[in-house]
């Protein structure tokens, strides 16, 4: 559920002619295969996870994991393989999952899927609508093909011969772009994509795209942000590359890449592209910005700076997104992919719960998952049985409260679910009786002796045990809304929808308020859907704060059991529902949008909005904004504490909020598999030499958090 960027797709006019669609599970698991990100150079994840990412001593462990999304249920899967290497002993898995729409409550007699029903798995969600023949991707709905990670696991469940299709993001598909008095309609970066092959906008992001990524054979940067003297865009090519030396890969993650932090962290993503454009106006002659009648040499920059702000890679403006350091903008330019996609099912939770089923396949009798639909409130250790034990306190539907402990524990639940579980121990360094669970809300709780923080990294001193639950609980969490209705395939064929190329116009990039528009085929009776779901509006950051007053119920409108929420979708066509020039016959006078037409033939019963940021987890997804960069990677380096084996820490944080890949599914099974190779080193007393050869870097190739 992260945001999309390809300056692969349209930076490089050739690619638009010469990229290759992947059609197999098989094949798009190649195209990511061997990437290392940027933090982590020293580890492709996907290799990493060919096989079991360690050894186990024999002997019973009984393991608690918090939280039923992603990163959980990789980390369940994981620690299913390294099971399945004991030869005596078993691994007891508790997974704690409070969400009611979880899917696994389908696992549970007489639960149907109906709406959102058994259709959740953390952040990846969906809703059922219109007599099920609709299916709405609230959460996670589109897989890039660098993802080695995400298509390795998909691999698992499906096998690498399952076909996928391209998702059909704005650019490409036949796209419409408003801004201000620019319409613009597009299908790629390639000048014959355009109907105005001069477009400003056009112009505008293949300059910002060249200042950030640069390009790929250049002896001198011409980015003005290189790393190590290098243009990104030849960075990224290193990092994907199989045959990249460990030692250039070292200097990336020891050298080059942290030098880029300290230029840059405290550099916003506006500052960035103000500079990039800056320089292309100062060219003069040479300037390949067209100019802007009526507009001085300030205004025209400022106008193109906001220009890209709302037309971004063509996939959607980052106007919202524009106070993100350029830090964190550059791990996902370094991602570098150019086509996202659909998984082979009805609703991409399927993915997760069958990896589920395959978790209980491949841990066979020396693994047993207990699941508890219990709600935790608070974590902590204790050395009341003179051996350091992880507790969970937890309270069941009936609000009766339990508090087990565990041999280790992995806290795979967002950055807000889990804030407050893991500051209610306070940061002590020496043991102490501590009250838990949430008697403020006239809940039971229960007194823990000997009790110490659960996220433990320091027995002398409390200033390290508060500093990483302070870095977690200022975790930068992006607003995020999506609005859906469902409509007939066939109303695109309507004479009022504009075509490009023959085909009609799909998705909707404007300044409406909407901001992103998508029309998305039913995966249900896909050879000729009825029906699509149309994702009237995709918004971040200050855009879902302009819509919110719209949407009455939070976050889910209407909820599963209330009636319709048609007077909300009405204030969606008023926004878009103003007078506008068709850029196909410039001389005619303006008329109503079309796009207000189209959203007005969605069926009234079946509207819907789901609002991120005021669901539980309190943020669409993770981004860092200036001066981040500390906080997000002292959560990804959590795991290393392991390597002290004198603090006893039995816990794990695993979460795409804990990932420099906040909102992708590719950082939640990022975080996973830290989470479980902390857990390999630390049940081996602090001996790294227990994770395979292909594993050892995710725990030593970081520095440690705890030396």
């Amino acid at each position: 559920m992260g945001i999309t960027v390809m300056p692969v797709l349209t930076s490089m006019e050739s690619d638009a002619r010469t990229q290759q669609i992947s059609t197999t599970i098989g094949q798009a698991k190649l195209n990511g295969r061997f990437y290392r990100h940027p933090d982590s150079a020293l580890v492709s994840y996907p290799v990493a996870v060919d096989k079991a990412l360690g050894t186990l001593p024999d002997r019973v462990y009984n393991i608690a994991i918090v939280g039923g999304g992603a990163a959980g249920i990789a980390s369940l899967y994981e620690l299913s393989r390294l099971a399945n290497t004991l030869s005596a002993g078993k691994i007891n898995v508790t997974l704690y999952e409070s969400d009611p729409d979880s899917f696994l409550t389908r696992l549970e007699a007489g639960t149907q899927a109906i709406n959102v029903r058994g259709l959740k798995a953390g952040r990846v969600s969906a809703a059922r609508v219109n007599q099920n023949d609709t299916v709405y991707e609230v959460g996670a709905m589109r897989f890039p093909e660098i993802a080695g990670l995400t298509w390795h696991y998909a691999s698992v469940v499906y096998g690498d011969g399952a076909r996928i299709e391209a998702f059909p993001n704005p650019g490409k598909v036949p796209t419409e772009f408003m801004f201000g008095d620019r319409i613009d309609r597009y299908s790629g970066g390639a000048p014959e994509d355009w109907l105005d092959p001069e477009s400003p906008a056009r112009k505008v992001f293949l300059a910002v795209a060249s200042g950030l990524a640069g390009v790929p054979d250049s002896r001198t940067p011409i980015a003005l942000f290189p790393i190590g003297g290098r243009d990104p865009a030849q960075v990224a090519q290193l990092l994907k590359s199989e045959t990249a030396g460990p030692a250039q890969l070292r200097a990336i993650q020891e050298r080059d890449w942290p030098a880029f932090i300290a230029a840059h962290d405290g550099t916003t993503l506006e500052a960035a592209v103000r500079r990039i454009v800056t320089r292309e106006i100062d060219k003069g002659a040479a300037n390949s910005l067209p100019p802007i009648a009526g507009l001085d040499r300030a205004e025209t920059i400022n106008y193109y700076v906001e220009l890209f702000g709302r037309f971004g890679f063509g996939t959607g403006g980052f106007k919202p997104l524009f106070n993100i350091s350029l830090v964190e903008m550059m791990r996902l330019i370094l991602w570098d992919y150019s086509n996202e996609y659909t998984l082979p099912v009805e609703e991409n939770v399927e993915f997760i719960a069958g990896l589920y089923r395959e978790a209980l396949k491949e841990g066979g009798s020396h693994l047993t998952v207990n699941v508890r639909r219990e709600r935790v409130s608070d974590v902590c250790h204790s050395d009341a049985a003179r051996v350091r034990q992880p507790f969970v306190v937890a309270y069941d539907r009936a609000g009766n409260l339990s508090a087990p402990y565990y041999d280790y524990v992995i806290l795979a639940a967002p950055q807000d679910q889990l804030a407050l579980a893991v500051s209610r121990s306070g940061y002590a360094f020496r043991p102490a009786s501590l009250v838990l669970g949430d008697g403020a809300l006239g809940l039971g709780t229960i007194t823990i002796r000997d009790a110490l923080p659960p996220l433990l990294l320091s027995d002398t001193s409390s200033a390290p045990n508060a500093r990483i639950v302070t870095a977690l609980n200022q975790l930068h969490m992006v607003r995020s809304s999506k609005v859906f209705g469902t409509i007939e395939t066939a109303r695109l064929d309507e004479p009022f929808v504009p075509t490009l190329k023959g085909e009609p116009i799909k998705a909707v990039v404007s300044d409406s308020g909407l901001a992103a528009s998508y029309v998305v085929p039913s995966p249900i009776k896909s050879d000729t859907p009825r029906y699509s779901s149309f994702l009237a509006s995709y918004t971040w950051g200050d855009d879902s704060t302009r819509l919110q007053h719209n949407f009455g119920y939070y976050p889910q409108n209407p909820p599963t059991s209330d009636g319709t929420a048609s007077a909300m979708f009405r204030t969606m066509i008023n926004r878009a529902t103003r007078n506008v020039r068709d850029p196909a016959q410039p001389a005619a006078a303006p008329a109503v949008w079309w796009f207000s037409q189209l959203l007005s033939q969605v069926r009234e019963q079946d509207r819907f909005v789901f609002d991120w940021t005021t669901n539980g987890t309190a943020g669409g997804f993770k981004l860092d904004s200036t001066g981040d960069h500390h906080q997000s990677n002292l959560c990804f380096r959590y795991h290393t504490h392991a390597l002290n084996p004198r603090l006893g820490n039995r816990f794990f944080l695993a979460s795409d909020s804990y990932s420099h890949l906040g909102g992708w599914l590719e950082g939640a099974f990022m975080s996973a598999i830290n989470a479980v190779a902390g857990l390999v080193v630390a049940a081996n007393g602090g001996n790294a030499g227990a994770l395979s050869n292909a594993a050892r870097d995710v725990v030593t190739g970081l520095r440690p958090i705890a030396p």
